[in-house]
């Protein structure tokens, strides 16, 4: 990928980085033209931002999984064929596709997840994951250097999403949630307004982050990995209660996809990177800074239950989700 000036127009900028090209209809990754009489078929859908021309791809380690050809015979021993992928511009229409059943495997970040739970949406959790995924907080080029400063500024969120948790959360560490605007913004729209001065600051996925910073000299502010690791986001696997109950082995399935993904991307790190480059017109060197590369044993990862549990807890705190519940029996066993 040619990586642009900045004196590129912003329309040019949106076309590298995050603009969202699909719509929760849009799917992609087709496996084959039809699927066996014998096999239940399965789409999966999760968030996908990529560079325009890019084709939605699944990158997960479920995506990496099948891009290997390791997924097809694990969902066979299970009676599972796979189907395809389908991008959404973030997590909550993925809930929405499983409850029409337009996905049956949904991919997505801990607090949407747990929102739709907490809402009383019946999605059983397939996987928990080790929170691996790191989140950067920007600043605009040339305003604040540190969370502190933000007081009396705009900061952009996608609200519902880990982000929003995590930035709502380092913000009231810092002693200025109650000084800061919130705005309500999807990353593609964030970008722009960040150029501008729209707003001040905002947080993003770390390989998100990373792309806007080979353009524009964002500041990084806050690095969860590093000042805030209890702050790391996770990813649920979910599905709905029509399909686990029609498909009782489908947790073991998923599961063994997600661990030969992981044992792949863990092999070979470049190959990885490279898969990922290839995806979402993500730099190599990019996502190889911002991978954490950290992978679970068990389906159910501690860690993973644990940021579950403080995500419900900060939901309920902030009167974002109605209702608690006991994260120890969400995933189905």
């Amino acid at each position: 990928m040619t990586i642009r000036t900045r004196t590129k127009s912003l329309a040019a900028l949106l076309g590298i980085t995050l603009l969202a090209t699909v719509t929760a209809c849009s799917s992609t990754s087709e496996a084959t033209e039809g699927t066996s009489a014998s096999l239940v078929p399965l789409t999966v859908g999760a968030p996908w931002n990529g560079a325009a021309g890019k084709s939605p791809t699944d990158t997960t380690s479920f995506g990496y999984a099948v891009h290997e050809g390791l997924a097809q015979p694990i969902l066979e021993k299970y009676g599972f064929e796979y189907k395809a992928f389908v991008g959404f511009n973030n997590g909550p229409p993925v809930v929405q596709a499983l409850q029409t059943g337009d996905v049956q495997v949904g991919l997505i970040g801990d607090t949407p997840a747990v929102q739709a739970k907490a809402s009383g949406i019946d999605v059983p959790a397939l996987v928990i994951d080790k929170p691996a995924s790191d989140i950067w907080f920007l600043g605009r080029e040339g305003g604040v250097s540190k969370i502190e400063d933000l007081a009396g500024k705009k900061v952009g969120l996608q609200f519902g999403s880990n982000f929003d948790k995590y930035g709502r959360a380092v913000l009231e560490r810092a002693g200025v949630a109650d000084q800061v605007e919130l705005v309500n913004l999807l990353f593609a729209d964030a970008l722009p307004a960040l150029q501008r001065g729209d707003i001040d600051a905002v947080p993003l996925p770390a390989t998100t982050a990373g792309i806007w910073r080979k353009q524009i000299n964002f500041p990084i502010l806050s690095k969860a990995s590093v000042d805030d690791p209890d702050l790391l986001a996770t990813s649920v696997a979910l599905t709905s209660r029509e399909t686990v109950v029609a498909n009782p082995e489908l947790a073991k399935a998923v599961w063994e996809v997600i661990q030969a993904g992981d044992k792949a991307i863990d092999a070979d790190h470049d190959a990885y990177a490279q898969f990922v480059f290839d995806a979402t017109g993500s730099p190599v060197d990019v996502v190889k800074e911002a991978t954490l590369w950290n992978f679970q044993s068990e389906p159910v990862d501690p860690d993973g239950l644990n940021t579950v549990r403080s995500t419900l807890d900060f939901l309920i705190k902030s009167g974002k989700a109605p209702n608690a519940f006991d994260v120890t029996t969400w995933a189905v066993s």
